[in-house]
């Protein structure tokens, strides 16, 4: 409803604004009981629409109460692993909400396999932003930590991956190299230019070149990039080096997703019903409920990506 007339508030103040102050009295005791009759049956009649649309709601089965009705990652910016971010999930009301943060943020909690090895089988998204909507925005951020402490990582190598056919770039053995097939187990016959440990690899060589090698057992902490030197005498007892540079498209990566029964913890905030405005059904729905229903099922996934 829109309001023609304003309140004219208390008569002690109106009778000194400029249009009044200078009105003899009896005329302006009757401009400012017209302006407050006008003014009081707005009201009432914008109370009697908004009674008149909860007895209708009532009756067709009462007004809806408040609750989470969908959870999703954005898209942007990608989960880069091995650099620093700001992530964000977006947690949609049914009717807005107003969010106080002045003893605590409100909290969604995400779950992590840990299939890219990070360290952090959970880790929260605070709310950041959306009160007075029906949209909150939630935020995780990403530090840039070393690869062996990262909570969200995708620094495990697959199996059954050839390096050499996805995109490794080998530098050859030089010396007296011998042809053949060789294995080499975790941490054996190898060293690796940063963290990385435990790969096992099956390796080829012909007419003395690598030709083929092949992950035989999971990599873990390793980096797009990162060299696997190969030790002296283990293409031959004459052979020296040879190396392969681990590509970013053998890595696996951590995916995060949101568990079953999962909810909004208001971690010593507050979540109402409401966006500020006057407005009679938000506030009985807050009376009648309270904290609106913070409980959600989501599919929505994010993958960490392996590079930096």
């Amino acid at each position: 409803m829109v309001y023609t007339a304003n309140d004219p508030g208390n008569w002690a103040i109106w009778k000194t604004k400029k249009g009044n102050k200078d009105l003899p009295l009896q005329e302006a005791t009757q401009k400012y009981r017209k302006e407050k009759l006008l003014f009081e049956q707005q009201y009432m009649d914008f109370v009697a629409t908004q009674e008149a649309i909860q007895r209708q709601q009532a009756q067709t089965g009462g007004t809806s109460l408040n609750g989470v009705t969908s959870v999703a990652f954005e898209a942007q910016p990608p989960f880069r692993t091995n650099t620093g971010s700001i992530q964000k999930l977006k947690v949609n009301f049914s009717k807005p909400v107003t969010v106080n943060t002045s003893l605590g943020s409100p909290l969604v909690t995400v779950a992590n396999n840990q299939f890219g090895g990070g360290t952090a089988a959970t880790f929260d998204y605070t709310y950041s932003a959306g009160s007075g909507t029906n949209e909150l925005t939630f935020n995780h951020v990403h530090p840039t930590v070393v690869v062996t402490a990262q909570g969200f990582s995708a620094n495990v190598i697959g199996t059954g991956f050839e390096l050499v056919g996805s995109g490794g770039t080998v530098v050859e053995p030089t010396g007296t190299v011998v042809d053949g097939d060789y294995t080499f187990a975790a941490n054996t016959g190898y060293t690796t230019s940063g963290d990385g440990v435990d790969i096992a690899l099956s390796v080829t060589v012909s007419a003395g070149v690598i030709d083929i090698v092949t992950t035989d057992e999971l990599g873990n902490e390793f980096v797009p990039g990162e060299t696997i030197t190969f030790d002296d005498a283990v293409f031959g007892a004459g052979s020296l080096g040879g190396s392969i540079t681990v590509p970013q498209n053998v890595f696996q990566s951590d995916v995060a997703s949101f568990a079953a029964g999962s909810t909004v913890t208001l971690n010593s905030g507050t979540i109402t019903t409401g966006d500020g405005s006057f407005n009679t059904q938000y506030n009985d729905i807050a009376r009648r409920q309270g904290t609106p229903a913070l409980g959600f099922t989501s599919t929505s996934t994010k993958r960490g990506i392996p590079a930096g």
